[in-house]
């Protein structure tokens, strides 16, 4: 039992009033899926020609792709909770397991991400892979539909000649590999299964892909639609109704990327013709559970949170919740390597070598501009974070407090190397080289948004700034190192993450100096 949990199950079971639930709606998960050079898993850890692939057997893991059949149904919220609004949907879905190919290096933890609906994204995953890796973790991740429905999903391309919703993207990919996939009009089922597959996870079933190993806990991760999956995941109890035969959670904590509760796709509908939840609907507002919850939010969705409207920070068994907000970066952007562009990815490059239609890729003008997007360390920090949340879950071990970012008029509150002021603060931020924002300048139309979505870059300071700053880049470096080692020591950067943040600097400091 996790430090976390055998602490607190007594007071749950009598706060919630919760009984043992019944076994999954899940039929069968038949698997692995054999893989073959002319059948490959869509979404693979690793494609050739896309850079930020990563080769499992180098770290001593192995990929497996399972089919889940099950049936399961959408619901509506009532001022009682929620109740089924539709009947069971049958559905044939997927999950990709990625785990140590010796079962022994396995730590207890699982890491699950439901699969971005837009072109079958895993961001999650290119932040953490190295790190869980390392320690000896499982990630999952299961798809949840295409979101083609609803006032909270993919976006809708007027080429019609390939979908874009990841749940329909993938037949597209191989309609021979996967031509039993099944999922139904109706989008508001992802959140059974979400909860069904967690508890075929935590099962001694013959068909869990996981039944021979002692899984400690799951750790839920996503970024901007998986984010507001798990806030609606939360608020409308399947979190609380996801348990195990002995009342335990399925579900060992949450991290919620980059999905503000005043943004308006930071909620999705329960069932595809749900009305709009209004932003100021108390039904946004995070609920208490019985695991930590971790909200990350950079300036983009910060800025449209009002204080007052924010859960507290919490450490006690009923609402444990921290709120991290990073300034100097907009949305996932900057999440896995700002000098990356989409094809990079695997699941990008795969869809680009089948000829899928480049206008249908995201068209987010930052790869138009030249200059390099902002850099301020997010995936470290990130992964420093989920650190915190592990540690919370397993040991008991608190996360640090962090301030919110701070706003003047509506607008970045700046430091006066023009950063903003407030949250994490980065030795990017502390002993600056640059400023991170919009391009100030007129000569780079490429690095001017025409969509409204604020781009942020790397501005360098002037070599004449740097010079009344720091004399030296010695100097420099030595005040980049001190700082570097505090957020080690505060617990915002992992070690692994420091060493290689040094280093960059010194590249910088070379090029600037």
């Amino acid at each position: 039992m996790s430090g976390f949990r055998k602490h607190v199950l007594p007071a749950v079971l009598a706060s919630f009033g919760l009984a043992a639930q019944a076994s999954a709606e899940i039929r069968s998960v038949e698997g692995p899926v054999p893989t073959s050079a002319e059948s490959s898993i869509y979404g693979a850890a690793y494609v050739e020609g896309a850079s930020l692939s990563i080769v499992l057997s180098h770290y001593g893991y192995v990929e497996e792709e399972y089919f889940v059949r099950g049936k399961a149904a959408a619901y509506r919220h009532t001022s009682k909770g929620t109740v089924r609004q539709t009947e069971e949907h049958p559905y044939v879905t997927r999950i990709v397991v990625r785990r140590p190919a010796d079962a022994s290096r396995f730590s207890g933890v699982v890491h699950f991400e439901p699969i971005h609906p837009t072109q079958g994204f895993t961001s999650h995953w290119l932040t953490l892979n190295r790190y869980l890796m390392s320690r000896g973790d499982i990630y999952v991740v299961a798809g949840t539909g295409s979101a083609d429905k609803g006032w909270s999903g993919s976006p809708h391309q007027p080429d019609e000649t390939a979908p874009v919703g990841s749940g329909k993207i993938e037949k597209w990919f191989d309609p021979q590999r996967y031509a039993e996939l099944q999922w139904p009009e109706e989008e508001g089922i992802r959140f059974e299964v979400m909860a069904d597959i967690g508890r075929k996870l935590r099962s001694k079933d013959a068909d869990n892909p996981l039944k021979a190993l002692d899984v400690r806990a799951i750790l839920v991760g996503g970024w901007s639609h998986g984010g507001s999956f798990q806030r609606t995941f939360i608020n409308e109890g399947f979190h609380d109704r996801a348990r195990l035969p002995d009342g335990h959670p399925v579900f060992s904590g949450y991290l919620i990327g980059v999905s503000g509760r005043r943004s308006p796709p930071g909620y999705l509908p329960l069932y595809n013709d749900e009305p709009f939840v209004q932003l100021d609907n108390p039904r946004r507002d995070l609920k208490p559970i019985d695991v930590p919850v971790i909200e990350f939010l950079t300036e983009l969705e910060a800025g449209r949170e009002p204080e007052k409207k924010q859960a507290p920070d919490r450490d006690g068994p009923i609402g444990a919740h921290r709120l991290y907000e990073l300034g100097g970066v907009i949305h996932t952007e900057s999440l896995v390597d700002p000098s990356k562009s989409y094809p990079d990815r695997p699941n990008i490059m795969q869809l680009i070598q089948r000829n899928y239609p480049k206008r249908q890729l995201p068209g987010y003008e930052i790869y138009g501009c030249p200059l390099l997007q902002s850099d301020v360390p997010h995936g470290d920090i990130v992964r420093a974070t989920v650190e915190n949340l592990r540690r919370w879950v397993l040991d008991g071990v608190v996360p640090p407090h962090a301030p919110r970012l701070k706003w003047a008029d509506g607008k970045p509150a700046k430091d006066e190397a023009g950063n903003q002021l407030g949250g994490i603060r980065p030795a990017e931020f502390q002993v600056p080289l640059a400023f991170y924002g919009p391009y100030p300048g007129t000569d780079l139309p490429g690095c001017f948004p025409r969509t409204g979505y604020a781009i942020h870059v790397r501005n360098p300071l002037s070599h004449a700034e740097l010079i009344r700053r720091y004399q030296t880049p010695e100097r420099y470096l030595e005040l980049y190192d001190a700082a570097t080692d505090r957020l080690v020591q505060e617990r915002w950067l992992l070690p692994e993450d420091a060493l290689r943040l040094k280093a960059k600097a010194r590249e910088y400091a070379l090029q600037q100096f």
